[in-house]
């Protein structure tokens, strides 16, 4: 299995965990003489059953990317840094404010424009593509 089917494989796992986790939660304690459609403690067995293969999985998947961890944590922040670029506030000239019947009025300058802001997040956005398409061909061809 590829790093790429291990992945699909790992994210299955964790639904499945979550899962099994509420049908537990739901037939766990219910009305005396109530129906229960599944047995809680089948389905928390079960659940610990792919918390223990989710593990193994999360693991194995972790050794093999050993090797891209620096492009892994470089798109990561990245991702990080573009979101806070998208939240600068970039606003600049008059800015007329009316709160609760008062009005004010604020004249507002910036170092860096929502133009410059914004050619700084298509610079990294298209970093972050470049990341993403190498870790891509780095899951498809790596076996775990």
């Amino acid at each position: 299995m590829n790093i790429k089917q291990a992945l699909k494989e790992k994210n299955k796992l964790a639904k499945k965990v979550t899962d099994l986790i509420e049908r537990t939660n739901r037939y766990n304690s219910m009305d005396e003489g109530g129906v229960r459609s599944y047995d809680p403690q089948e389905s928390m067995n079960a659940a610990q059953a792919a918390v223990e293969e989710l593990i193994e999985l999360k693991t194995k998947i972790h050794m093999a990317n050993v090797k891209v961890y620096d492009k892994i944590f470089r798109m990561s922040e990245y991702k990080s840094y573009v979101k806070y670029l998208k939240a600068l506030n970039c606003t600049e000239g008059t800015v007329v404010k009316h709160s609760y019947g008062d009005t004010s009025v604020r004249q507002l300058s910036t170092v860096i424009t929502e133009v410059q802001r914004d050619q700084m997040i298509e610079e990294f956005e298209i970093r972050i593509e470049l990341i993403q398409a190498d870790l891509d061909e780095h899951n498809a061809i790596t076996h775990i």
